[in-house]
């Protein structure tokens, strides 16, 4: 059997992590189910996807999706968090009477059977200090936060065009390398600093060299304050436990060790010896032989 290359693994890795036709069909058939659901109990101003999946950046097998729901109340007299979260609960529960929700810090979660589909509800208002800025609810903080989805994938968009569109096909390996040590860098922040870390060279490097590239970006920045895209809000760092973040520094730090000596191997020529390493770290989805 003839051996792959480095590059040839990846490009077969790269693949399977797209999501299926007939994933993809069913999240856009649930998704309009949902929405149209909640456009009936709660008639929002505006209800857009966000998320991974709304940037494409989502990995299969697809769990979920966040649905965003503009409420029409006025963000100069917002209600209470819990008292908006509870109301798209009630919401959810008054159309999908079988399914169970789960209230979350700043969304609600419903599943479903077959598809194994989620859904993060996420109710919003009109944020009436930042034009085209959007609140959210946080149960912990107690209070409404800034946030602008829409600036998010702008950011993501722009970052994979200086990348030649390298980009997020490198942030869903890495988020597969996240899911595989047990989820120690939340994705939003994961996806932040991948988008920061993109240079104009970037998109010139293989896939192997770029994944290196940005893991020692993210290890070297994963400590630092890191600003939510065009949102004057608080940085995304200060929403998570400081030990969280060591902890992630930690397997960031293995991360960059594995891949730079995964590089050394393949440019020695030992690539069968490169292509362990990989697998090692990005799990057994990595083709090897």
């Amino acid at each position: 059997m003839p051996m792959l290359t480095v590059a040839q693994a990846f490009e077969t890795f790269m693949n399977s992590l797209r999501l299926h036709d007939g994933e993809a069909r069913d999240a856009t058939r649930q998704e309009q189910y949902v929405f149209n659901a909640m456009r009936r109990q709660l008639r929002p101003t505006e209800s857009f996807i966000s998320g991974s999946y709304g940037r494409n950046t989502a990995i299969r097998p697809l769990h979920d999706i966040d649905l965003f729901l503009v409420l029409a109340d006025d963000g100069r007299n917002p209600p209470e968090p819990e008292d908006a979260l509870a109301r798209v609960q009630w919401a959810l529960r008054a159309e999908f009477h079988d399914k169970e929700t789960r209230l979350q810090n700043r969304s609600v979660n419903i599943n479903f059977t077959g598809t194994e589909i989620g859904f993060d509800v996420v109710p919003a208002l009109y944020d009436p200090w930042e034009q085209g800025g959007y609140l959210i609810p946080d149960r912990r903080a107690g209070q409404w936060i800034r946030s602008n989805p829409r600036k998010h994938q702008e950011a993501c968009d722009d970052a994979n065009d200086v990348a030649k569109k390298k980009l997020k096909p490198w942030i869903k390996a890495i988020k597969r390398w996240n899911f595989r040590h047990d989820k120690p860098v939340p994705s939003f922040l994961l996806e932040v600093l991948a988008c920061r870390g993109v240079t104009h060279s970037l998109g010139d490097k293989s896939y192997a060299e770029g994944l290196a590239q940005l893991f020692d970006y993210m290890c070297a920045n994963i400590l630092n304050q890191c600003p939510v895209p065009g949102s004057s809000g608080p940085t995304i760092t200060s929403w998570i436990p400081q030990g969280r973040l060591v902890q992630a520094h930690q397997r960031l730090t293995q991360a960059v060790r594995v891949s730079k000596r995964a590089l050394e191997l393949e440019y020695s020529g030992y690539t069968v010896e490169a292509l362990d390493l990989w697998r090692e770290l990005l799990g057994t989805d990595f083709p090897v032989r």
